[in-house]
């Protein structure tokens, strides 16, 4: 895959991982999310346009700049994946978000 981070995640655990940090917190721009996800930037708008439009996140203009969040669709597959309590990779500390 073109732009993979260092840490050998999965597609799959590339997009929990966004939803994760989505879910922890309000509002926020798309390089935020990306480097509390531990994710290269250069894959962002591939994956952010693919849970847009699953209608999983959902992009507002805020002044002159986007920011994301979380849909109530999200909450649902974060609670289905147990996004939102630690327990998911947690020996990895992969998706520990502070």
């Amino acid at each position: 895959m073109k732009g993979t981070n260092n840490l050998g995640l999965s597609r799959m655990e590339m997009y929990l991982a966004i939803i994760k940090v989505l879910d922890k917190g309000d509002s926020m721009a798309q390089q935020q999310i990306m480097r509390k996800a531990g994710i290269n930037l250069s894959v962002s708008k591939e994956f952010f346009n693919f849970l847009i439009r699953l209608g999983i996140i959902r992009e507002q203009n805020l002044g002159p700049r986007k920011v994301y969040s979380i849909t109530v669709k999200g909450q649902r597959l974060c609670a289905y994946f147990g996004l939102d309590d630690d327990s998911i990779f947690s020996g990895t500390g992969i998706f520990r978000i502070d």
